[in-house]
């Protein structure tokens, strides 16, 4: 499993800067030190020190996953950081979907799963300027590919997709992400995250403001927040983690 920047750019019909690693800490921590003007990809198959969201971490053992992040920059300071790690979410499942028989499903609102477990995750991040402007917007990628042993604290949930050839996934991957980015007013790339949300139609459960709540997942809006209803009140959850309630 080696990573080659000149088979990656061949899936790339837009110019971006392309900088592989055998291994890094973090590829979104690599993206935040270099600030790299333009469109720019990190992607490694090892962290040593792989980030999830809230400070989680994420387990990225050496040549058995990708782990990539796109750095993009933002003419609009209001871009919607939920919308882009939605239109992240697709690109995924699209590549994998592409790539092999694997038939992989979103859960609200960056997980990605296959066969009930989950198989990668997603942490988008503003990156300022020295005035505290937003930038750009970084979106790291994390994927189990050939993952098997995984930490005993997530063993149970976690998954993979396979054996998938790293330089075609991250290639392709890349190339529907900066496509769906140049589009996020188009509703087409909600569209999209709906269709392959499995949600949608489900219970779920979610803290707020420290009070837990059950409640029917009914929508996703079109900043990507997911809506719910609860006793007949309708709520927009913009962030914050949420759990299937088993059927």
């Amino acid at each position: 499993m080696k990573l080659n920047s000149k088979t990656i750019r061949e899936y790339c019909s837009d110019p971006v800067m392309i900088r592989v690693y055998d291994s890094i800490d973090s590829t979104n921590n690599e993206a935040k030190r270099r600030s790299d003007n333009g469109i720019c990809l990190y992607a490694t198959t090892h962290q040593t020190a792989g980030r999830g969201r809230r400070g989680h971490s994420f387990y990225s053992p050496k040549d058995t996953g990708l782990y990539m992040t796109l750095s993009l920059p933002l003419s609009a300071p209001s871009a919607s950081v939920q919308k882009i790690t939605c239109a992240a979410a697709v690109a995924v499942c699209e590549a994998v979907s592409t790539l092999s028989d694997s038939r992989p499903a979103i859960k609200w609102v960056n997980d990605i799963y296959v066969d009930g477990k989950k198989a990668a995750g997603i942490l988008t991040e503003l990156v300022c300027d020295d005035g505290n402007r937003p930038r750009a917007v970084i979106v790291g990628i994390g994927m189990n590919l050939c993952t098997r042993q995984f930490p005993e604290e997530f063993a149970a949930n976690a998954g993979n997709f396979g054996d998938i050839e790293v330089n075609a996934l991250c290639g392709t991957i890349t190339a529907r992400l900066i496509k769906y980015f140049h589009c996020l007013n188009d509703n087409s790339v909600i569209e999209k995250y709906k269709a392959l949300n499995f949600c949608l139609g489900r219970a779920v459960r979610y803290t707020q403001n420290d009070i837990p709540h059950t409640a029917k997942a009914v929508d996703i809006d079109a900043d990507g927040g997911l809506v719910v209803e609860e006793n007949g009140v309708i709520t927009t959850l913009n962030s914050g983690e949420i759990s299937i309630v088993p059927q």
